[in-house]
């Protein structure tokens, strides 16, 4: 019987261990118009920071945003929130470390910011603000 050769392949790719609230600020004006509240139109900037990898392959990505609430060309709240993910490579991913880092790293923590923010507004009394979603890819 002929034996077939079998290649081991380990396991690789990047595991989040963990995302972490760095700042976070929020502002509401007092003359909210309470009707209308629905009505409210986001502005939200993004970026993404990359760092250094340490010699047991984890690295961090912040990922930061300032986001803007704007009812009746007024702005009515604002927020800055800024959160830390920390990943560790294992084996030897197909994915360039790189490109995780700036595409899918800000992917994985921009949910975390999205859930913040929602439940900032809602206790402010600025129900459903949801941010939309973002393309990290250059």
């Amino acid at each position: 019987m002929e034996q077939k050769a079998t290649t081991e392949t380990k396991p690789a790719g990047y595991k989040v261990v963990n995302v972490l609230l760095l700042e976070s600020s929020f502002t509401r004006v007092l003359d909210v118009d309470i009707q209308i509240i629905h009505d409210i139109d986001n502005k939200i900037q993004v970026e993404p920071e990359a760092h250094e990898s340490t010699p047991d392959q984890k690295f961090a990505v912040t990922l930061s945003i300032k986001y803007e609430g704007i009812q009746n060309e007024k702005n009515i709240c604002s927020a800055s929130i800024k959160m830390l993910g920390i990943f560790e490579k294992y084996g030897e991913p197909s994915l360039d470390e790189e490109k995780f880092k700036l595409i899918n790293a800000p992917a994985i923590i921009y949910p975390f910011i999205r859930e913040h923010l929602y439940n900032i507004c809602l206790r402010a009394g600025i129900a459903n603000v949801l941010l939309p979603t973002v393309n990290f890819k250059p």
